[in-house]
């Protein structure tokens, strides 16, 4: 097995061990009611973060056993191809305009910019089948959130069906 092969499993390793150990450092401070049932809010989180742990170490064992994944060979992936780091940083913009734009503008509005923009990102050029399905599952997302979920997400020019 290649080294970069094996030092990047293990990057994995140590990156889910670092998540599930987060977890069941932090869980303790999580505040029981005294209402809580035998099974509090602590539960799932303790069984998320040892599920971690436990697949790091199985994931460990493995990898050092050298049975490794196999590389990726997809049909639709080109392994020979290198990254486009100039799509990567758009789309981080475009996190991060996302962010910046659902107070002024609503959610809806900010998803579509998100959305529009890393379908074009990804190649899509079909202006009028971009905007008008971004801005579909936008407003769709927007109203499962604030009327199927009761969670709060500014609507914009659509706060008033709220």
């Amino acid at each position: 097995m290649p080294k970069t092969r094996l030092s990047g499993e293990l990057v994995l390793v140590a990156l889910l061990a670092a998540a599930g150990g987060y977890v069941l450092v932090q869980t303790p401070a999580i505040v029981v009611p005294p209402s809580a049932a035998t099974a509090g809010p602590r539960l799932f989180p303790y069984l998320v973060g040892c599920l971690l742990v436990l697949i790091a170490v199985l994931l460990a064992v493995q990898v050092l056993r050298g049975r490794a994944a196999p590389p990726e060979e997809g049909e639709d992936v080109d392994t020979g191809r290198r990254t486009d780091w100039r799509a990567m940083l758009v789309v981080i913009v475009l996190f991060a305009a996302h962010a910046l734009l659902i107070e002024p503008i609503g959610w809806p509005l900010a998803a579509t910019v998100l959305f529009a923009g890393t379908a074009a990102v990804l190649g899509a050029r079909r202006w009028p089948v971009i905007l008008v399905s971004s801005f579909a599952l936008a407003l769709g997302l927007w109203a499962v959130f604030v009327f199927g979920l009761g969670a709060y997400l500014p609507g914009g020019p659509f706060q008033m069906w709220t």
